[in-house]
């Protein structure tokens, strides 16, 4: 039995590159890749063997990278039980404006 590929890779920068690592997300077929470098979060797909950047994830399609990167900034500013109060709630407002 072969295993499937993970849904979703998440790549932090911090001390090197993931970018030389796409190449084996891609082979395995991993469909979509987070990646942040420490100032912002980007998403990309998989479409012909290659990532190209997009600007919602396909794996949580209201998420932007927009929204992402705002909610690692809040992290950085906001106590944590706060942070994960306004976290939850854009994530209850994206549920009720797809009903």
């Amino acid at each position: 039995m072969i295993d499937p590929p993970p849904d979703l890779v998440i790549e932090i920068d911090v001390t090197s590159p993931s970018l030389p690592r796409f190449p084996i997300f891609a082979a395995v077929g991993v469909p979509e890749v987070w990646r942040y470098d420490g100032s912002r979060v980007q998403f990309f797909k998989l479409d012909g063997g290659q990532y190209v950047e997009v600007e919602h994830s396909l794996a949580l399609p209201p998420l932007t990278d927009a929204v992402a990167t705002g909610f690692l900034k809040d992290s950085e500013e906001t106590k944590s039980t706060v942070w994960l109060r306004h976290v939850r709630e854009w994530a209850r407002q994206q549920n009720q404006s797809e009903d």
